[in-house]
């Protein structure tokens, strides 16, 4: 006969619960160091991301300056001069910053499209017109065609009704999955470009080289103008259907040599080399917007920062500031 002791059976339930209890504090350490880890990363990742930000702030100001200094010299605005050196990566406590200057007037204002009136500018219709035709032509990789510039106008535009090949709300409506509205005010942004419908997220990287998303001025009558001592060759092209890549090339080489000093100049070389005709008001030789690329590496942590810079002669302010996209 076997005898069974109670005394036996609670040292084993004890044994047990003590190892229950022992895990669950292990699971409990454990857990908590790893949060703990966590929040050690997370606030390294904050601190540096801050410092970060503050470094790109301080490459902005050195932009500010660099185009007060390039004012005060002189009127025009090229690619010889001091603001237009890209800044090369600056060693800081921490990491490295650089950053770059850009004439935004060297690119087409997809503003343009529509006027003071609110109506469409055809004269601006057909220059991004022939932007998007120049882009496809020597980018195999997009077909963007020139219903485009039409859409982009409909988007900018106040008004519901469609122009030929363009969109309006109707189309964007029934859009998958997510249907939306058209802006119907100015563009803040390039990168709208992507919502309008007809342009890839391809086609839109291959046309932001080109294209900018400026104001117009408080009181301007006219579009704003391009800087031909900045724009690039596909942009020069598109101010006339007779201005070849050849002649694009000349011209310049020609302001690489020596940059266009007025409008008068650049107008009248396009008239007696080769007898091309261009209204004075499409071209500028001075430019009042900028965009200010700004990188800054901390640690772990990279930002680009870019600012939009408007230069009148109240000064030079901030328009706006994006991380990641202008």
């Amino acid at each position: 006969m076997m005898w069974f002791n109670p005394k036996s059976k609670q040292k084993g339930v004890a044994l047990i619960t003590a190892l229950l209890i022992s895990a669950l504090v292990t699971v409990v350490a454990v857990a908590m160091a790893s949060r703990q880890q966590l929040d050690i990363r997370r606030t390294g990742n904050m601190l540096e991301a801050d410092q970060a930000y503050m470094y790109a702030l301080a490459a902005e100001t050195w932009a500010i300056q660099m185009l007060k200094d390039d004012r005060r010299n002189n009127q025009i605005d090229s690619l010889d001069e001091d603001w237009a050196v890209k800044l090369p990566p600056i060693p800081v406590e921490g990491g490295v910053i650089s950053g770059s200057i850009e004439d935004m007037q060297g690119r087409f204002n997809l503003n343009n499209l529509v006027d003071a009136q609110n109506k469409l500018d055809p004269e601006q219709v057909r220059i991004l017109q022939s932007i998007l035709s120049h882009v496809s032509q020597v980018n195999e990789k997009v077909q963007l065609s020139p219903f485009v510039a039409n859409r982009v106008a409909d988007w900018i535009d106040p008004n519901l009704n469609a122009l030929a090949d363009g969109a309006e709300d109707l189309l964007y409506l029934g859009g998958d999955p997510v249907p939306y509205r058209t802006a119907n005010q100015p563009m803040a942004s390039p990168s709208e470009l992507a919502a309008v419908a007809g342009v890839s997220l391809q086609d839109m990287a291959a046309l932001l080289p080109f294209v900018s998303a400026l104001p117009r001025e408080d009181g301007a009558a006219s579009a704003t103008p391009l800087n031909v001592n900045t724009a690039p060759e596909m942009v020069l092209m598109s101010l006339h259907r007779d201005i070849t890549p050849r002649i694009a090339a000349e011209l310049n080489e020609s302001r690489l040599d020596s940059p266009f000093e007025n409008v008068t100049e650049f107008v009248n070389q396009l008239r007696n080399d080769y007898e091309i005709t261009l209204a004075p008001a499409l071209v500028t030789v001075s430019s009042h917007y900028f965009l200010v690329s700004s990188d800054a590496s901390i640690g772990r942590t990279r930002i680009r920062m870019y600012s939009l810079l408007v230069r009148n002669n109240n000064g030079i302010n901030v328009l706006s500031r994006g991380i990641g996209t202008y």
